[in-house]
């Protein structure tokens, strides 16, 4: 009988130290999926960047923070709030100008099968910060990859009202 509890307690043992292995791999999967979109802005590789997505169509949405949406309508009267490009409009628009993203405070969600990713980001270009917020993604796990199925953001442009001194969170 004790033979038998000693086996069982060994095996379930076993299956979660596999388990955590796993969701452990899911999570540093998906965080090279966050590195290599950073990565591909700056090095300009389309290829890698668009084999991040799943298959067309993929949900891209911005919101504009009040501060910058309100001087936005000062230039332009039929400005609105929110924006829908998608991640090859993105791409094609900044692949000739020198950008960089940068993700932290990152927040990985995860079942092994789908994913949410939240995280605090800001946009440069040539060096200087062009605007920050809050992004989340969605994720699906497909053939043993991970792709994202939506991007959603907030931007508040720096030099309207500038990213208050960024508090890193370590996982």
């Amino acid at each position: 009988m004790i033979k038998n509890i000693i086996t069982f307690l060994i095996v379930l043992q076993t299956q979660s130290a596999f388990s955590q292995t796993k969701k452990d791999n899911n999570k540093q999967e998906i965080e090279k999926v966050l590195y290599t979109f950073m990565d591909c802005l700056v090095h300009k590789d389309s290829t890698k960047f668009y084999s991040l997505f799943y298959t067309d169509p993929v949900v891209w949405v911005g919101i504009t923070h009040k501060k910058s949406y309100a001087n936005e309508l000062k230039t332009d009267n039929t400005a609105k709030d929110n924006f829908r490009p998608n991640y090859k409009s993105f791409y094609k628009y900044f692949y000739t100008k020198e950008v960089e993203e940068k993700f932290y405070n990152i927040k990985i969600f995860e079942n092994g099968y789908i994913a949410t990713v939240i995280f605090d980001y800001s946009f440069w270009e040539k060096a200087k910060k062009l605007n920050w917020g809050k992004e989340s993604w969605a994720l699906i796990k497909t053939n043993e990859k991970w792709k994202i199925t939506s991007v959603i953001f907030s931007s508040e442009d720096e030099t309207i009202n500038p990213e208050p001194k960024i508090k890193i969170h370590k996982k």
